[in-house]
């Protein structure tokens, strides 16, 4: 493609991907879908050190870079130790330019549920409102073609959580191998369509500092306060861990706050 005046901008040779969802949701299958083998396994997350799995994947005339998170909802870790490594996973790719697109995996149960819709607010409060536009919709666990009653419900759904795209890919995990390939590609598509939207713009620190400013704004006229105990220890030595070599050292405390701040608010969706 030539630089002509009204041009499409191309597609980055490096796409950074990084899978957010619910534990189950299937995030790992699709990660291990996209690099053809299973290189990554659920066992990937067991020590305190590794804030998520990273594995780069050739795909097309493009280098995917793919980051799957620990899930949401995770039954050995603490809901405080989840969001910090969600934290941590978003910048290391870089340290200052997250991923161009936050692929929120949803494993298709029927629908959604109010906490399927909390769950993603409390990212929003984590990211930011400018983060929405980099959040992308992928259904798993979808058997056959969607309804039409399907379709309205995922529109509802995203309406509801603010994404800024109203597009959506679903994904078979169990569906065969030409099935999956062309899914692969439609989902690498509409990627590429909505990071040409954002002007090839990764979500940086700066939008996340401010996000976490205005957050610190929201929890200071909460009602809801929580101080961290002697109980919390653990949970403050691991944060600081994960959330030191990619933050500045003051910003470090007030991250690992909201994160105790969001685990007690919003305990019921994040359990």
């Amino acid at each position: 493609m030539g630089g002509s005046q009204g041009s499409k901008p191309e597609a980055p040779e490096e796409l950074r991907i990084m899978l957010i969802g619910k534990t189950g949701a299937g995030k790992t299958s699709i990660m291990n879908t996209f690099l053809g083998k299973a290189a990554v396994t659920k066992n990937s997350f067991a020590s305190d050190e590794a804030p998520c799995t990273t594995e780069t994947a050739p795909f097309g005339n493009q280098r995917l870079v793919l980051a799957d998170t620990l899930g949401l909802c995770h039954t050995s870790k603490s809901k405080e130790e989840v969001l910090s490594k969600l934290i941590a996973s978003t910048f290391q790719f870089d340290s200052e330019q997250g991923p161009h697109v936050f692929l929120y995996v949803h494993r298709w149960e029927d629908g959604f549920t109010t906490h399927d819709v909390e769950r993603v607010k409390v990212l929003r409060r984590i990211f930011g409102k400018e983060a929405m536009r980099y959040f992308f919709l992928l259904i798993t666990h979808i058997n056959g073609d969607l309804s039409g009653g399907q379709k309205n419900q995922i529109r509802k759904f995203i309406k509801k959580v603010g994404f800024k795209t109203q597009k959506y890919c679903v994904i078979n995990n169990r569906g065969n191998e030409n099935r999956k390939t062309k899914e692969q590609k439609e989902l690498v598509k509409e990627i590429n369509e909505m990071v040409e939207n954002n002007k090839l713009r990764n979500y940086t620190k700066e939008m996340f500092e401010h996000a976490q400013e205005v957050l610190r704004n929201q929890i200071q006229k909460s009602k809801t306060q929580r101080q961290m105990g002697a109980g919390d220890q653990h949970v403050a030595t691991v944060a600081k861990a994960l959330l030191s070599p990619v933050l500045p050292a003051d910003f470090v405390t007030v991250v690992l706050q909201a994160n105790v701040w969001l685990a007690t608010k919003f305990d019921n969706c994040l359990t």
